[in-house]
């Protein structure tokens, strides 16, 4: 067989790397919400939800996903705050 010319070389180039990393930083941090769900009333649970929605809305965000950061946002802070009042009235600090 004569030889062919090669597919050409697709370079992952930073933002996906960062992205990807954000999505998975998302996924341990919703198993880590799982892991922690007895844990001060439920709080951490929810903290590390919340946190684990602040990553899939970077992810969102980098990809041109501009329309998802006002209710990304609200989603966020309404996750970590009833998490950290939940943890409180628990008598956990955080």
């Amino acid at each position: 067989m004569p030889p062919t010319e090669s597919a050409p070389v697709t370079s992952i180039t930073r933002s996906q790397v960062l992205t990807g990393v954000l999505v998975v930083g998302a996924f341990v941090l919703i198993g880590a919400g799982f892991a922690a769900f007895n844990l001060c009333g439920g709080g951490d649970s929810l903290v590390f939800f919340g946190v684990a929605v602040a990553f899939l809305g970077a992810a969102l965000f980098r990809t041109g996903a501009w329309a998802t950061v006002i209710p990304i946002a609200i989603a966020t802070l309404t996750l970590v705050g009833a998490g950290w009042y939940g943890a409180t009235v628990a008598g956990c600090s955080l």
